[in-house]
């Protein structure tokens, strides 16, 4: 790294991460930047518990062994027994010599460390790195010094940061650098990559369907390995009968390579996956709602780095749309140049900035309190509000209106549902009607749309299933959670809106279709008996 900071001194780094599972690609590239940069790196894999206890035939850590020695000698000098150190301060106290920095790339390791850091390397930094363009709400708990990341913007509203307690630096993604060479199937042929990382087998098919309507014979197909076998045996299974023929990288493999050699990720890819493929200048699309987004996706969206098909019917216009020679993809291409990306070095220098500057000063009083009342003066508007944090504490008449339009919702999904099961027996019957009159043609059909009906009507399960739960949260007397909330702000009409505006409660409304939910519960139970 030829800009580097100069220092006296190498800067000596522990690098924490999760013991007993595979070194993450992220840790590993930080690593390695980071001692390009100069700096003298200790990584620390960190148990996910104290290695010790009745019944725990772990191997004893070096820190364990030293503990055991020094309360062996003060046995038999007579000395009173120390009390117990915690197990996380022993294995950082293993760690001989100077420490000028903490790093930790995954936040559960950093919740777990960090707090004890100062107890052991009291003029240490303790630096957060996130890998990619979503921030991970588990660093709102995290008592870092400095986060790290490519879009420090979408940190602003952490704790930490809001409260003058931590800095934040510009760097990242955590992907690999310009010397890791691009794969494709076929070098003459675009590749479309297919990610299922976040998505449910539901979109399964809608989604292999799109693409087959997108002219596949044109490009290359490689299916990433979502990590849940029952999604990837389900692509495995459905993509040949919607025409479509591929590849996909054994469990484990690195994909990086191949979204970086592609020329477009379709899908939902993982953050990780999407940090690939906008280091390396990949143009994506989402499939899904936008309500689906994290923060981090609809900044990608909203800045262009990434399409959205929220419709299934116009993605494989889109996707056609973002290939060489489509309409979108000058301007895909044209935002994804424009984006500062530094990748690992970048990130591994601002680790470095982080160590010259030294640990922040702690925030004044002053600056504590304006912290808590811009809290009190302020609400967050535009953001998700699992993710703000809103308050989850509704007025009476504000949860009432949240309730009357779940139940409405409610009624509409089971109407759908009923509406879809109908279906299915009519074509089901037309099915039978077509096989005795010897139509196989016919019969196809009708078999197709059975089979379509049905694939609606599991959803629509599903999505009653979630407004039945999200209707009990709202109509008992317990606290909300923010998710809570963000799921019920989709159902909010403008009349109910305009009712509480006018000072409308509604409760005549409420009143008659918590009445007329009775009424059809008791001729449920009467059907049933």
């Amino acid at each position: 790294m030829s800009d580097a900071i100069t220092t006296t001194r190498a800067p000596r780094v522990l690098a924490v991460t999760a013991a007993g599972d595979p070194i993450p690609r992220t840790f590993a590239r930080l690593v390695a930047a980071l001692r390009h940069g100069g700096a003298e790196v200790v990584p620390l894999p960190v148990p996910k518990q104290p290695a010790s206890g009745a019944g725990n035939e772990a191997t004893p850590t070096i820190a364990e062994l030293k503990r055991v020695a020094r309360d062996l000698v003060s046995a038999l000098r007579g000395a009173e027994k120390a009390p117990a150190e915690n197990w996380l301060v022993s294995q950082l106290r293993a760690v001989e010599g100077r420490v000028d920095a903490v790093v930790a790339v995954d936040p559960a390791v950093a919740q777990a460390v960090f707090p004890v850091v100062l107890d052991v390397f009291p003029d240490a930094v303790r630096v957060a790195v996130d890998g990619d363009y979503h921030v991970d709400p588990e660093w709102e708990g995290t008592p870092f010094d400095d986060l790290v990341l490519p879009n420090p913007l979408a940190a602003r509203g952490l704790g930490p940061v809001r409260e003058g307690r931590a800095r934040l630096r510009e760097g990242g993604p955590l992907v690999g650098g310009g010397d890791l060479a691009p794969k494709k199937l076929d070098p003459e042929r675009p590749g479309v990559i297919v990610s299922f990382a976040r998505l449910e087998p539901g979109d399964v098919d809608p989604l292999l369907f799109q693409i087959s309507l997108a002219n596949p014979s044109r490009f290359d197909l490689l299916f990433l390995p979502s990590g849940r076998p029952g999604v990837d045996e389900l692509v495995r299974a459905r993509a040949g009968g919607y025409g479509l023929r591929g590849k996909r990288p054994k469990e484990g493999a690195d994909v990086e390579p191949w979204i970086r050699g592609a020329s477009a990720l379709v899908g939902f890819p993982s953050p990780s996956e999407a940090a690939a493929a906008i280091a390396a200048g990949v143009p994506q699309l989402y499939f899904g709602q936008k309500a689906r987004l994290s923060p981090g996706d609809a900044f990608l969206v909203e800045h262009g780095l990434a399409a959205l098909a929220e419709n299934p019917i116009t993605l494989s216009v889109q996707l056609e749309g973002l290939l060489p020679g489509g309409a979108q993809r000058e301007a895909a291409l044209q935002a994804l140049a424009e984006l500062s990306a530094t990748g690992s070095e970048g990130a591994a220098r601002a680790v470095l900035d982080a160590i010259a500057a030294g640990r922040p000063a702690p925030p004044s009083a002053e600056a504590v309190a304006a912290a808590g009342g811009g809290d009190d003066e302020l609400e967050d508007i535009g953001l998700d509000a699992a993710s703000a944090g809103v308050a989850t504490e509704l007025p009476p008449s504000l949860r009432a209106a949240y309730l009357k339009e779940i139940i409405l919702q409610q009624k509409r999904t089971e109407k759908s549902l009923n509406d879809a099961r109908a279906g299915i027996d009519t074509w089901q019957r037309r099915q039978r009607l077509a096989r005795t009159a010897n139509d196989p043609t016919l019969a196809d059909k009708a078999a197709a749309r059975v089979t379509g009906l049905r694939r609606v009507a599991e959803r629509l399960a599903g999505q009653l299933d979630e407004v039945r739960v999200l209707r009990e949260r709202f109509a008992g007397r317990g606290p909300l959670t923010p998710e809570d909330r963000a799921a019920a702000t989709r159902f909010m009409s403008a009349d109910t809106a305009a009712a509480l505006d006018r000072g409308q409660a509604p409760e005549s409304a409420f009143e008659k279709l918590e009445l007329d939910d009775t009424l059809a519960a008791l001729k449920r139970k009467i059907d049933a008996g």
